[in-house]
């Protein structure tokens, strides 16, 4: 049994408005909690991966999903070892990544955790990201959701972070003709375009209407969105969808942590009007089909060795420093994945 040392939570001590401040968590020392159930493991984190979407948990009404309680250890995507089991299935030893929290350990189902499919030869923080469920994440929603075709357009916001990033050189890898990302700044848009292989990149944070922006590059329309942001985003994306467009819908980042939520499209009429979809999905829908999920790893690890893909990660360090390198994601203060290294208490 692992000894009773401390094991360092970050609660949510009230619930954020807007960025999240120093009042709104607080630290805490609990003991290492152990197994209780017979499928049990308990893991010691080793990295714990900053997501949008934990902000919106922080919310009374996150929109999906259900809400941190206060008081309670903030939840998110984490990487780390079983340090013991009642599984046998899992071993000590085994590197497993799966939905954890902002803490040293984490104690729960063997099912909850997946193995880190190691056998791939990369570093681990590459599991948070073009190996995992970044990865996952980009080439479901292009190909299993848009259905993304050879000689077809595409259209992706947040074309510089982790998801958007790995997109536009998917659609590149599937014979897309043109593709268009939407970023915020100038150095992001850049970036999007010399090293992510963007065709154009706007930047919506330049004052220009984003329709008028998005027709000028591309004049012929959208057959695919990949949207991350929402609001002004997605409405302005369907003011250009062709006839049988697809919207893949990964995030809604525009009403994460907004004290007002945007306003939402006001031209869905345009849908109809050329018979395209828009679809919502999250990566934990191919997390049951495995048979898939390393179909999708087998092929981002290929792209990876053929330098048809790359990936950047921001691997930051300090447990204590984790709220501050969370807001991070919203400041635009970071380049590529950005993931924490749990400091080790020994």
């Amino acid at each position: 049994m692992i000894p009773a040392a401390s094991n360092r939570q970050w609660l949510l001590r009230r619930r954020p408005r807007g960025p999240v401040t120093g009042d709104d968590l607080e630290i805490a020392a609990t003991p290492v909690p152990q197994p209780a159930a017979d499928d049990d493991v308990l893991v010691r984190v080793r990295l714990v991966c900053m997501d949008p979407t934990i902000r919106n948990f922080m919310d009374a009404d996150p929109g999906y999903g259900i809400p941190i309680p206060l008081g309670t250890v903030i939840r998110g995507m984490v990487v780390g070892e079983i340090v013991e089991s009642r599984d046998p299935s899992r071993r000590p030893g085994d590197l497993v990544w799966g939905f954890g929290a902002w803490s040293d350990y984490v104690v729960g189902p063997a099912a909850r955790f997946h193995p880190v499919p190691t056998e791939f030869g990369y570093p681990l923080p590459v599991y948070t990201h073009a190996l995992g469920t970044i990865g996952l994440t980009a080439h479901y929603g292009l190909f299993g959701v848009a259905g993304v075709r050879d000689g077809e357009t595409v259209l992706v916001s947040g074309a510089a972070g982790a998801v958007g990033s790995l997109v536009g050189q998917m659609a590149r890898i599937a014979g897309a003709k043109r593709i268009v990302g939407l970023a915020g700044g100038a150095e992001k848009c850049r970036r999007a375009v010399e090293r992510y292989g963007y065709d154009a990149c706007i930047d919506y944070k330049a004052g220009r209407p984003l329709t008028e922006a998005i027709g000028e590059a591309l004049p012929d329309g959208v057959d695919v969105v990949f949207e991350n942001v929402g609001g002004a985003s997605l409405e302005a994306a369907l003011d250009h969808v062709r006839k049988d467009g697809r919207i893949a819908l990964c995030g809604m980042i525009a009403r994460y942590g907004a004290s007002e939520p945007p306003a939402g499209p006001s031209n869905l009429w345009n849908l109809v009007v050329n018979t395209a979809r828009i679809q919502g999905f999250l990566v934990t829908d191919t997390l049951g089909d495995a048979a898939r999920s390393r179909a999708a790893l087998r092929d981002i690890d290929g792209w990876i060795r053929d330098g048809r893909l790359r990936y950047d990660l921001d691997v930051r360090s300090g447990f204590e420093r984790i709220p501050d390198i969370f807001n991070c994601l919203f400041t635009g203060d970071h380049s590529g994945r950005l993931v924490v290294q749990i400091d080790d208490q020994d």
